[in-house]
């Protein structure tokens, strides 16, 4: 299968995210935080996508909250100071599969995935 990578502009953070909290069947995620000093540490495997937003407003502006998990059961983690998204498409359907979210200290990869496959 055939990706294509996009960078997407800074100006449009906010509404790209909520685009894709906002998706009809929401994608199932696994997330995973690459540092440079500890590595590949997994953070949600397998869960509902709740929401992925940027603060815009506060002493928190700019920094991006992703929401995983099930009523109840959710896990939250949020990139304080990112510096670029990129968003890694299957080249045939478009559909995202992958979101990169990176900031100094490493970055943050978000993968997602119908609830059908297994």
């Amino acid at each position: 299968m055939a990706h294509s990578n996009q960078e997407i502009p800074r100006d449009q953070w906010a509404s790209y995210l909520v685009g894709i909290s906002q998706q009809d069947q929401i994608p199932w995620v696994r997330v995973e935080s690459i540092d440079p000093d500890t590595g590949d540490q997994p953070l949600a495997d397998r869960l509902p996508l709740k929401e992925i937003s940027l603060e815009t407003k506060g002493s928190d502006s700019g920094a991006v909250q992703i929401i995983v998990g099930r009523e109840g059961e959710e896990l939250t983690h949020r990139i304080l100071n990112p510096e670029h998204i990129f968003a890694e498409l299957d080249e045939a359907s478009g559909v995202l599969e992958c979101l990169e979210i990176g900031e100094k200290s490493g970055k943050t990869l978000i993968f997602f995935e119908s609830p059908a496959k297994t």
